[in-house]
């Protein structure tokens, strides 16, 4: 395995290992006791994964199944927060600059403000469905 996949390994191992962090934390905060010592477990071998991929140790089979494992929820996550990202683009090109360009687009001062206090109110039926 050259350099570059060791990091990208590496930087997996650490971001599942500060992931179960946060769960642990989470699992403390509710007394849940064996779901906290899961977490941790959890954490704690990913911690040894990444000082294996960083000191250049021989990695395992079951290594490789960590890695599986947490590359499989990095990949999540990054398209969890690409969708999210998808999805406040959208707001924008459908919402706000439409709006934007309006009240640009209006030659008279004052009616530019009063069309931008009527054209920027959430209803709320929009708010009870989202």
């Amino acid at each position: 395995m050259d350099k570059k996949y060791r990091e990208l390994f590496a930087l997996v191992a650490q971001t599942i290992a500060n992931t179960a962090e946060q769960v642990m934390d989470l699992h403390k905060s509710n007394n849940e006791e064996k779901e906290f010592q899961t977490a941790e477990t959890m954490r704690n071998d990913y911690l040894d994964l990444h000082d294996k991929l960083t000191t250049e140790d021989a990695l395992t089979k079951v290594d490789f199944a960590r890695l599986l494992v947490g590359a499989v929820i990095v990949t999540n996550n990054l398209e969890n927060r690409i969708k999210n990202e998808q999805q406040a683009l959208q707001g924008y090109r459908i919402d706000v600059l439409p709006k934007l360009d309006q009240i640009n687009n209006e030659t008279d001062p004052e009616k530019a403000v009063q069309l931008a206090e009527e054209l920027f109110q959430i209803k709320s039926d929009e708010v009870s469905s989202n």
